[in-house]
């Protein structure tokens, strides 16, 4: 009998590598998928894009949590987020969506 040794998991403030695509309809939402993991089925380039891969704490975007990351991914195998620092185009869509205008 033969044991596989798992990774490590990464500790509190570490970021593994992950690949980001950004929703075209709505851009400030992002899902960040482990470099070692497979794309889910629900991104595909009519309305995903693919951002930036993700590989130091200082290149995570606004609003990227890596704890919550870490666990979205251990439960669903990737992790959306909202990117909050959005352009001014982007917070007027969602003011218009909203009704506040």
């Amino acid at each position: 009998m033969s044991f596989v040794q798992q990774p490590e998991p990464a500790r509190h403030g570490e970021i593994c590598a992950y690949n980001l695509f950004r929703n075209k309809c709505l851009p400030e939402i992002v899902c960040a998928v482990p470099e070692d993991h497979p794309v889910p089925r629900f991104i595909d380039s009519e309305h995903w894009a693919f951002e930036q891969s993700l590989c130091s704490p200082e290149a995570s975007p606004p609003g990227f949590d890596s704890l919550a990351a870490r666990t979205g991914v251990r439960f669903n195998g990737f992790y959306l987020f909202y990117a909050f620092a959005a352009t001014s185009a982007v917070h007027s869509t969602l003011e218009f969506m909203m009704g506040t205008l």
